[in-house]
């Protein structure tokens, strides 16, 4: 499975201190081609942080609700742990994602 910049993916996350686990969209940022991939976590609670992205238009991305990339947060993930894919950010959404890492990587 090939994963492109801007999917939204749906992710089962499973706790570390107890049993069990949660279903988590999060938006893909790189796929190398292997097992993995990287991606930043969805959340629909507003945070305070420069690096917390709202997603303009989340009915289109797939998304049940208004909802903000945590782009502070990147993870990698396996490609095993995908549930389904729900949808891609639109191109202003994903630009304004690619400038938000850029500013977040400069040197």
């Amino acid at each position: 499975m090939k994963l492109q910049l801007g999917e939204v993916v749906l992710l089962r996350m499973e706790f570390h201190q107890i049993a069990g686990g949660k279903v988590r969209p999060a938006i893909v940022l790189l796929d190398a081609g292997d097992d993995d991939f990287v991606a930043a976590p969805v959340t629909s609670r507003p945070r305070l942080s420069e690096y917390d992205l709202p997603i303009q238009e989340w009915k289109i991305a797939g998304l049940n609700v208004p909802s903000f990339i945590r782009i502070h947060k990147l993870t990698v993930l396996p490609k095993s742990g995908i549930v389904r894919r729900l949808g891609s950010l639109t191109r202003p959404d994903r630009d304004a994602l690619v400038q938000i890492l850029a500013r977040a990587f400069q040197g």
